[in-house]
């Protein structure tokens, strides 16, 4: 596992709401560059406050790409959630998804339904093994956040972004299939771990799944990673500004 680093607080008395960001790594010969990660990586440590009682937003980018592999997805996502257990607020994980030229969150994971697609080590996950570890949970798991809020705040930020803006004039739309496949299957573990230590697996508030997954278009091209960049900005900010809601 990369290194894992605790952050300080940015000012006394102003605890920051932090954000924990994960991409993906290469994804067959096809894509030797993943945006997704060379998204994550770009994003600032801070986002300034623009409300939130004057609170920041930190953001945590792991430093190195999640393999695209079911067996390690499965090792390094909850040992990454529970080394971050006591700082992080939020988790946003992105994603590619070629052949789209929109960028989506997605307000699902499905439980069942990974034994189509093999991963980079020719896998799929055992049915057995993903039952017992799954079993417990809804057949579509839902973040905790308020999607349609969410939704609604980032494609306004977008939207209302200067001109100038790489982000300006992205196309962000809602999605409820997050593809069957391994962003779909992290995003999972992911709401699955935080639904378990809050004892929320369906329902509930933010704070009990405060989980999206971020899928990005296909391109690696610098105009495309600072466009991407932009809109995950812009979709951190709205899922910040829900959770800040849900605390007050």
């Amino acid at each position: 596992m990369g290194s894992i680093q605790q952050e300080p607080l940015l000012e006394e008395g102003k605890r920051p709401i932090t954000v924990l960001v994960t991409g993906f790594g290469p994804f067959q010969e096809r894509y030797p560059v993943n945006p997704s990660y060379e998204i994550t990586r770009a994003l600032p440590s801070v986002l300034p406050p623009t409300g939130l009682k004057d609170r920041p937003i930190q953001i945590i980018a792991y430093g190195s790409p999640i393999r695209v592999s079911y067996a390690d997805a499965q090792e390094l996502v909850p040992a990454l959630l529970e080394a971050y257990s006591e700082t992080v607020d939020l988790v946003m994980h992105i994603g590619m998804a070629s052949g789209r030229t929109h960028y989506a969150a997605e307000r699902y994971a499905h439980r069942d339904g990974y034994s189509k697609h093999k991963d980079l080590d020719s896998a799929v996950p055992d049915l057995e093994e993903h039952h017992a570890k799954y079993g417990d949970c809804p057949e579509r798991m839902e973040t905790g956040l308020d999607y349609g809020k969410v939704l609604q705040r980032w494609q306004t930020l977008v939207k209302e972004s200067p001109e100038s803006a790489p982000e300006h004039g992205a196309d962000c739309q809602a999605s409820d299939n997050a593809g069957f496949y391994l962003c779909d299957y992290t995003y999972l573990t992911t709401l699955a771990w935080y639904g378990r230590r809050n004892g929320r697996l369906e329902g509930g508030k933010p704070i009990d799944r405060p989980v999206i997954f971020f899928h990005v278009p296909g391109e690696s091209d610098e105009e495309s990673l600072k466009r991407g960049t932009g809109v995950a900005k812009a979709l951190i900010r709205a899922m910040a500004e829900n959770f800040a809601e849900s605390l007050q």
